[in-house]
Parts: C-alpha cells; sequence; structure tokens
C-alpha cells in the first residue's frame, strides 16, 4: 500500500483528502490551507493511487490549487443549460479579469458583470431561484466565493479562484466564445453537448 509508511495522523488526514478530492474534483489552498499542504506533501503517492483508478492528480503550485481530472464521461455530471451557461460565462469574465494581475490577486466580478456578459452573447438572464442554485455549484466546486450577504444585487461581489483554467483550458477559449455567439443557432446538440467534454465539473 503506497501510504502504509506514513504515521496514523498523517494517513488519516491523506485518506480526508481523497474523500474531499473525489467529492469536489478541485481544491483551493485559499479555502483548505491544511488539506492542500497534505495533498502537497503526498502528491507522488496519491498522484499513483488516482492513476491507478483512472484519474490525473494535478498539484498547481504557481496558482496554489489541486484539481483531480478523469477521462471517463461516464462518472462526469451532467449539465443543464443554465448551469452550461453559467459556467462558460464565468469561465471567459475570469479569463478577463486576470488580465495584469499578480499570482497572488484573485480577479473579481459583480453580479453586474455577469449579467452584462449575458447579454453581450444574448443570453436570457437566469431566475433568481436559478441563479442561488448556480452560486452554490460553484461555491461547493471551489470555484468562486461570494463577498456580500445579498448575492442577488447587481453590486454583489464574487471572488473568482483560479481553478477556473482547469474547467476549460486556455486554448479553448476562443472556440468557447464562438460557442456561445453562434448558441441560439444551434437548438440541438452544439454547445451543450460539447460542454459535456470541455467542463470539469464532475
Amino acid at each position: 500500500m503506497v501510504f502504509q509508511e506514513l504515521g496514523d495522523s498523517e494517513r488519516e488526514k491523506v485518506r480526508e483528502a481523497i474523500n474531499r478530492l473525489l467529492e469536489v474534483n478541485m481544491l483551493v489552498k485559499e479555502k483548505e490551507r491544511e488539506m492542500y499542504a497534505v495533498i502537497r506533501r503526498n502528491r507522488t503517492n496519491l498522484a499513483s493511487y488516482f492513476q491507478f483508478l483512472g484519474w490525473e492528480l494535478t498539484v498547481d503550485e504557481r496558482h496554489e490549487c489541486v484539481y483531480l481530472h478523469i477521462y471517463d464521461s461516464r462518472l462526469r455530471k451532467r449539465l443543464d443549460r443554465d448551469h452550461t451557461i453559467w459556467l462558460l460565462i464565468l469561465r471567459i469574465l475570469y479569463e478577463e479579469k486576470r488580465q495584469g494581475l499578480s499570482l497572488a490577486d484573485f480577479p473579481m466580478v459583480t453580479l453586474y458583470d455577469i449579467r452584462s456578459k449575458y447579454e453581450t452573447f444574448q443570453m436570457e438572464w437566469v431566475k433568481p431561484t436559478v441563479l442561488d442554485r448556480l452560486v452554490r455549484l460553484c461555491v461547493q466546486v471551489q470555484l468562486m466565493e461570494p463577498l456580500d450577504a445579498e448575492q442577488r444585487s447587481d453590486d454583489a461581489r464574487f471572488k473568482l479562484f483560479h481553478t477556473w483554467m482547469y474547467v476549460i483550458q486556455a486554448d479553448e477559449m476562443k472556440q468557447l466564445t464562438e460557442r456561445l455567439e453562434r448558441y441560439e443557432s444551434e437548438k440541438k446538440g452544439g454547445i451543450l453537448d460539447e460542454m459535456d467534454e470541455a467542463a470539469a465539473v464532475d
């Protein structure tokens, strides 16, 4: 067993880290410093363990985040239209907002920024209850953090974590924008089907 040489305390921490990654796929040092440190210390053994299971572990020290990816599409979470468009819009905003920032800074967006981007691509804005659900998803998988109690206000601010880089790769951004622009003319297939291949929210 790859973790046999660890002490009882460290082995328990590794077990918790494995379960956490299998639950949410992504982890940010900003949110879970101790667990990030555990994964970083044991990255070699963890990578071997996950590789055996068919998963790929990435410990991104530059951006201080961890990403667990599986190639088997059967185990990926299928997204509905609202989740798909939301993730695509936020990924574009992340790329725009991070330009010129240092690595120590996280991009920030307001709800107004998000709604305006929906309008740019002529997308129908989501209902308040759906908005709450979309924000909860991103918080759960450590993609964003709300900074204000009232999340439905245009002034509501959201911190975007660097895990957005792993939802959709940077070299896919041009294709992503083109998918959004042609979405209305592609009622079936197109962006929704392609998102199953691109998204990493498993």
